[in-house]
């Protein structure tokens, strides 16, 4: 690899220190680059597509996991793989730390790497939802997606269903395949990629999964009942939820979206696009995944 993008998080690589030792290291190896400050727009986006180059072969995303999410969300499109260097506490997606940049890049400017496909869902806003179609056949115009689709959009970790504003108990009912699978009486829904199996919905008492799997997790948030446990699908599933309360919003990856129509809900599925994860340590989930547990010991 010779052309890179760079992402930098300017809260986590304080006074640009990082990203300039990467820019001068890559500079006296030939390479070129074009470097990109982190900073959200009014749309929500931190990083836009057609920012960059259409050679890059690279994104080095300078910052924490928070980082990566939000930089596989923005550039999900096109399909370039990215390499993320930790500037903050130990992460799951980031492969680099902080003192180990410059070996690092060399490796991969040698190609001595390899890469994970990190599966990513969709999430479809029914106008007037029902369990048998999510909203009806045919395609929607205006978003894409299913016909009654008001808005989409994907997520590396999670789509979170909940109450918006003031905390109460609402039922979210929730089906799979356009049948009716359980109702949760809880503070929320979590729907959670393999990836997103070590965030939100791990701690809502959800399962670890090894991020390379295709399935989705089911996890509620802090149900009341004594039996309501994490449920594990096939990524081929689709999933349906509506809850015919006001104010009940859906999140993807944090980022509050949308409140649902009263008379719709969410449709979620495996979306057709991948985050490609730069590798350079074939153990890398496992290594830190010993890691974060020997810090409980």
């Amino acid at each position: 690899m010779k052309k890179f993008y760079l992402i930098v998080n300017p809260t986590r690589d304080k006074g640009l220190q990082a990203s300039k030792e990467v820019e001068t290291f890559l500079a006296g190896k030939g390479c070129s680059f074009k470097t990109h400050i982190s900073e959200k727009s009014e749309n929500d986006i931190y990083t836009e597509a057609d920012s960059i180059p259409e050679d890059t072969e690279c994104i080095l995303v300078l910052g924490g996991d928070g980082t990566m999410i939000q930089a596989a969300r923005d550039l999900a499109e096109l399909d370039i793989p990215m390499l993320g260097i930790n500037m903050g506490h130990m992460g799951y997606l980031t492969d680099v730390e902080r003192d180990a940049i410059i070996p690092s890049l060399q490796a991969l400017i040698e190609d001595r790497y390899t890469e994970d496909e990190r599966m990513m869902i969709t999430g479809d806003i029914i106008e007037n939802f029902s369990d048998k179609d999510g909203g009806g056949t045919g395609v929607s115009a205006v978003t894409g997606g299913p016909a009654g689709s008001l808005s989409r959009d994907s997520a590396l970790n999670d789509i979170v269903v909940h109450r918006s504003g003031y905390m109460r108990v609402i039922d979210y009912r929730v089906s799979v395949n356009g049948k009716f699978l359980k109702s949760y009486r809880a503070d929320g829904i979590i729907v959670s990629t393999p990836t997103g199996s070590t965030a939100y919905s791990l701690s809502a008492g959800g399962p670890i999964v090894e991020p390379g799997s295709r399935l989705f997790i089911i996890t509620p948030i802090c149900p009341h009942t004594l039996n309501s446990r994490s449920i594990v699908l096939s990524s081929d599933d689709e999933i349906f939820i509506s809850t015919g309360e006001k104010d009940t919003a859906v999140s993807f990856d944090g980022r509050e979206k949308c409140i649902l129509p009263v008379t719709g809900g969410v449709r979620i599925t495996r979306s057709d696009k991948v985050a490609r994860i730069v590798r350079l340590h074939d153990d890398s989930f496992l290594n830190v995944l010993h890691n974060k547990f020997a810090d409980k010991v």
